[in-house]
């Protein structure tokens, strides 16, 4: 099974692309005798070696005789997060003739004019803006209202124009600009450690530049010293980091959802690594600037006389040092609490009820060609003999099948009604609901739980009444206070409606992903509604891979031409859908946890000059009478105040900030007080072992000597 997609003559002029071998579409090939395709770069390579004279040859697609006219250029890929346009794309057919194959219909004026299920893509004309280019197409949109109000008057539908760019990021977006913002929190925290410990060892010059100083070097000199001392630091740095991020992109390779935009393009190009240069060299200046703002300041007199005794830097450089710690704990607690909230959604993510039971269930793919099974009876005859003999192959439990399995990325819908009294309000009589063809059995193999009425049974068959079943959500929209069972639905396809009785309602199933309830949900036998398109479900008491092979093999016994694709345990869907969350999570935790080390180490560093340049007075105070508890509590407390001051500082900012997490979390309150809570205890607990050490170094202070040394 290759991957394809239809697209209209003008597609790829549109998008700009010129043919690395042959040609690309042409308006001829709207024909839909046209036998003429186009090949991805890559499968032009795998699958005809890359021949120059693979132009012109000739193969068999989905039954019908097609000729490869061109190759598309290596670096072409439609990046759309749409089911029309999956990644593997192998070739590429003009449009019509996937109608004329799919619905029989040869021109676009033939489909049914409750069809949505295509994309445009457009060039707009120098100098027209979005704007403009969105009132002409609303006024298209309203012309065709006008002639099927049918189909578009209840549900908003129009035309939406966006940019594709804009359209292709707007789901992975939010989470990237929230790890940009943990990323450049993180920095900051560094920078502000770099700072104090720069700052701390300016302290400690202080006589060295004051007798620069008086020995005639200018404030610009001393001030060129230090950035440069810093600059060199920062560069350093940077070039270990660099080194470290061409493993760690590696590494992201492997955790990254398949969904992530040009996630296999990430590299360490010329413009990443100016920019890396270019952030090395703004926080060499950033961090550099305040020893060397430090060393203007300072009382030459005053340094002279106190540097020689190895003083603490007064009081202003205290205060600053201390607040930098303060500030570096609000920057942890924000990070902290984005990852306690990301790891509670993710938590009540993977506890969310999808509307069936993945584990033990295999699923596959099988997409009957409609040149060989073109009447309704065969196509149920291919279905109904692959059930019987899955369930008979030994560890198979049962087996079904559905035309749009949940979370593979297919769907379909369409303009639905119900049978009620015309003084019912519209939208209690019609909607676009999500429809699915499914096979007897498939519900109880994807442990989908029945609320009322029954499952599909054998007896619906083709003679038989017309049945439906719904979803739970279908009924809260359309029936919220009446029985479900016995009422009537339809989906008109552009024919007279075909009214269905209702047989049974289920539990909604999360189609498109596992975060977000999605529209009702309308399933058809498919005895009734034959579709050549099914995802089988298997569930079995082995481990599915291990069935995979027999399965194949099944197949390919009641038919030697058709192939199966997309083989995949449900459980593997599942966790697929989740890895966009996961990503999220991980880099976010790792840098909440990151931002805690580093808030530690801050901490740990200014309480130990602090209480180094403290000996004296602690000496003093242990002479007096002073014991070591009373001295670790001393060095204790000022540790847990800065603490303190900087939980203070960073829960409103925290609050602030976690509106931006809003759009990524799931069932969680973006002010969680529990979470804040727990985070606080986190950091607070943290604080207290990075002071433990510098108050345990405290109580061993030696008053006899330090007195001497006094």
């Amino acid at each position: 099974e290759v991957g394809a997609a239809g697209v209209s003559s003008a597609f790829f002029d549109v998008l700009g692309v010129k043919a690395a071998a042959g040609r690309l579409l042409e308006a001829a090939d709207e024909d839909p005798a046209s036998d003429a395709v186009f090949l991805r770069h890559g499968y032009w390579q795998s699958r005809f070696g890359g021949e120059p004279g693979a132009v012109g040859r000739t193969f068999n697609l989905s039954g019908f005789p097609v000729a490869v006219a061109g190759v598309l250029p290596p670096d072409f890929e439609i990046l759309h997060p749409d089911a029309q346009f999956p990644r593997d794309v192998d070739v590429w057919v003009p449009l019509p003739g996937v109608l004329q194959a799919v619905f029989g219909a040869g021109r676009y004026q033939d489909l049914p004019r409750g069809s949505h299920f295509m994309r445009g893509f457009a060039r707009m004309k120098p100098g027209v803006t979005p704007a403009q280019a969105q009132a002409d197409m609303t006024a298209v949109a309203a012309r065709i209202q006008e002639k099927t109000p049918d189909y578009y008057d209840f549900e908003g539908w129009g035309i939406k124009v966006i940019s594709l760019h804009d359209d292709l990021v707007e789901e992975v977006r939010p989470a990237l600009l929230v790890l940009m913002g943990a990323v450049l929190f993180v920095l900051l925290i560094a920078c502000v450690n770099v700072a104090n410990l720069l700052l701390t060892r300016a302290v400690g010059r202080e006589r060295e530049i004051a007798l620069r100083t008086t020995l005639g070097a200018t404030r610009w000199r001393l001030t060129r010293q230090l950035l440069t001392e810093s600059l060199v630091l920062a560069l350093a740095g940077g070039a270990a980091a660099v080194t470290l991020a061409y493993g760690l992109i590696r590494a992201l390779a492997w955790v990254a959802p398949a969904d992530l935009p040009r996630a296999a393009e990430v590299s360490l190009d010329w413009s990443v690594l100016a920019f890396a240069l270019l952030l090395c060299l703004s926080a060499g200046l950033l961090f550099g600037l305040f020893p060397a703002v430090h060393a203007w300041k300072e009382d030459l007199v005053e340094s002279l006389k106190v540097g020689g005794r190895g003083s603490s830097g007064g009081r202003r450089g205290r205060r600053f040092r201390t607040a930098l710690v303060v500030a570096e704990t609000a920057l942890a607690l924000i990070l902290l609490a984005g990852a306690g909230l990301m790891i509670k959604s993710f938590s009540q993510l993977t506890e969310a009820d999808p509307g069936y039971r993945s584990q033990g269930v295999l699923t596959f793919l099988v997409n009957l060609p409609q040149v060989r099974y073109s009447q309704p009876e065969q196509v149920r005859s291919f279905y109904d003999r692959l059930r019987e003999r899955l369930e008979s192959v030994p560890g198979v439990i049962s087996a079904g099948a559905i035309s749009h399995l949940p979370l593979s990325g297919s769907a379909s819908s369409g303009t639905t009604r119900v049978r009620r009294s015309e003084t019912v309000p519209e939208d209690r009589r019609a909607g676009e609901i999500d429809r699915r063809v499914v096979t007897p059995g498939y519900f109880e193999t994807m442990g989908t739980r029945l609320r009322q009425g029954r499952y599909f049974l054998e007896s619906d068959h083709a003679e038989a009444p017309l049945v439906a079943i719904v979803d739970q959500e279908f009924v809260n929209r359309f029936w919220p206070d009446e029985d479900p069972l016995g009422q009537h639905v339809s989906i008109n396809f552009g024919g007279d409606p075909m009214w269905r009785e209702v047989v049974g309602v289920i539990d909604h199933q999360r189609h498109q992903s596992l975060d977000r309830v999605g529209r009702g949900q309308v399933y058809f036998p498919l005895e009734q509604q034959p579709n050549n398109r099914m995802y089988l479900s298997v569930r079995t008491s082995l481990d599915p891979s291990e069935l995979a092979p027999v399965v194949r093999g099944t197949v390919l016994e009641i038919d030697p031409d058709q192939p199966i694709s997309d083989v995949q345990a449900m459980s593997s869907r599942t966790a697929a859908s989740l890895s966009g969350p996961r990503f999220t999570l991980l880099l976010l935790g790792a840098f909440a946890v990151l931002a805690l080390v580093l808030a530690a180490v801050g901490i740990y560093g200014v309480l130990s000059y602090s209480t180094q340049s403290r000996r004296g007075e602690i000496g003093v105070r242990m002479a007096l009478g002073a014991d070591s508890r009373a001295v670790r509590g001393l060095v204790l407390r000022q540790g847990l105040l800065l603490v303190g001051l900087g939980l203070l500082l960073g829960l409103p900012a925290a609050l602030g900030l976690s509106r931006f997490l809003e759009s990524l979390l799931y069932h969680v309150e973006p002010t969680d007080p529990a979470i804040y809570a727990s985070v606080g205890g986190v950091l607070l607990l943290a604080a207290l072992l990075a002071c433990y050490l510098p108050a345990r170094r405290a109580t061993r202070v030696d008053p006899v000597e330090v007195l001497h040394s006094e």
